[in-house]
């Protein structure tokens, strides 16, 4: 029994500690505990062990640490995608031909597709680029319309050297800006972005199913073991109701039962345990996911509406019609800002309104000039530019990007570059 809470313990502990390193970051878990539990992981607990490791060795294990990490956390390398294909193979080799004797027709039936599912689409998702290149640059500004809050025209990507998109970012492991990014992800080696978007939601789908699937499987498996162990067949002959094995036991005998039959099938045994623990991890991101798609946005674009709903508290949030700035800002090259009728983009959906931060909450000023200054008229005025009005909730800002969940589901899935 100890061993089996030992395995459990291990494998639940991993899996919050994964959620915590990649979730902790999200708008939704600030000022929450996975937050400090974040911070604490990659902040609070590194800076305490460089600190020890100054002391005792001038830094040298921190600086191999240090390479080493750099290459991990900055460099495009297919370690944890290995890694995440030989963890399905190996369970799925330790797990079928032990259980092959056992399983009905429809079970065997249904396990090819949903074994090669996910290996085919993490194949897909990982070969499939929605990098920005000199061939697809202009298709890709024509895909979306500024909406001048999280994306304004007239920004160059410093190191591409080209216009920036909308909803683009540049990524420092892809080493390219990407359509559409919604985040780099290391289990696939690669950036999840506009053109494999779809191939990543249904690698999250069908490792969920599997995974479900694995953990139902293995508990139907060890279920009839006991079964057999506890209440044969001979002992309920001729029994209109069959007698369960579990039937009045208590929960400390229940669970001594499961260590038993787990113990001595260790092989189905482990690997069930390993899906029940990180089915619901799966299932989060698959949710987390849909969720996006249900607010028209990505991962990148979450974190940026979570800056605004911030600056909109601290009171450092101003937006104008986008007709009256446009009387003192006119549009930019077509090159550089696409005329809207370009834009392949429901017309009609366009940005109503510029966005802007200031630093001291106080409004954009204009410059009065002349005979309106009141004073010389050779010295400019400066005054609160009324055309600017402070956002006072989030719930003012329109997502240009969220066409409704049907149309969002679409456009996320299957408009592709």
């Amino acid at each position: 029994m100890s061993v089996i809470r030992t395995i459990a313990i291990v494998i639940l502990s991993i899996s919050f500690a994964l959620f915590v390193a990649l979730f902790g970051r999200l708008p939704i878990f600030r000022r929450t505990p996975v937050a400090f539990l974040h911070r604490l992981l990659w902040k609070h607990i590194p800076n305490g062990f460089i600190a020890v490791d100054d002391r005792v060795t001038d830094r040298r294990i921190t600086r191999s640490l240090a390479r080493t990490g750099d290459y991990l956390m900055n460099e495009a390398h297919p370690l944890v995608l290995i890694f995440f294909v030989l963890l399905q193979v190996i369970s799925e080799l330790l797990f079928i031909p032990a259980a092959w004797g056992r399983l009905s027709t429809s079970q065997i039936v249904a396990l090819p597709p949903l074994v090669l599912a996910p290996l085919v689409f993490l194949y897909l998702s990982t070969t499939t680029s929605s990098n920005i290149t000199a061939q697809n640059h202009r298709s890709s500004m024509l895909a979306y319309p500024y909406d001048y809050a999280l994306f304004h025209p007239g920004y160059f990507c410093s190191t591409c050297r080209h216009a920036k998109p909308p909803r683009s970012k540049h990524c420092s492991l892809c080493k390219a800006c990407v359509q559409k990014q919604d985040h780099h992800c290391i289990w696939i080696n690669n950036c999840v972005g506009r053109n494999n978007y779809l191939w990543f939601n249904l690698l999250l789908v069908s490792i969920a199913v599997l995974l479900a699937y694995g953990a139902i499987l293995g508990y139907l498996v060890l279920d009839a073991q006991l079964q057999q162990r506890f209440v044969p067949a001979a002992l309920t002959k001729g029994s209109l109701t069959a007698k369960r094995w579990s039937t009045t036991m208590t929960w400390s005998d229940f669970a001594n039962c499961w260590a038993w039959v787990i113990s001595r099938e260790w092989r189905i045994g482990a690997v069930m345990m390993l899906a029940v623990m990180s089915c619901p991890l799966a299932v989060a991101f698959l949710i987390y996911h849909v969720y996006l798609l249900w607010a028209g946005m990505t991962t990148n674009e979450s974190a940026k509406w979570g800056e605004w709903k911030e600056d909109i508290a601290d009171g450092m949030a101003y937006r104008a019609e986008m007709r009256r700035i446009r009387e003192s800002y006119p549009p930019l090259p077509e090159d550089v800002e696409p005329r809207e009728e370009q834009v392949r983009w429901p017309a009609g959906v366009r940005a109503k309104w510029w966005m802007i931060r200031t630093k001291n909450g106080k409004p954009p000023m204009k410059k009065i000039v002349g005979e309106a200054s009141h004073t010389d008229p050779d010295q400019p005025k400066e005054e609160p530019d009324e055309r600017w009005v402070k956002v006072k909730s989030i719930a003012e800002v329109e997502n240009l990007y969220d066409l409704g969940f049907w149309d969002n589901l679409v456009d996320g899935l299957f408009n592709r570059g």
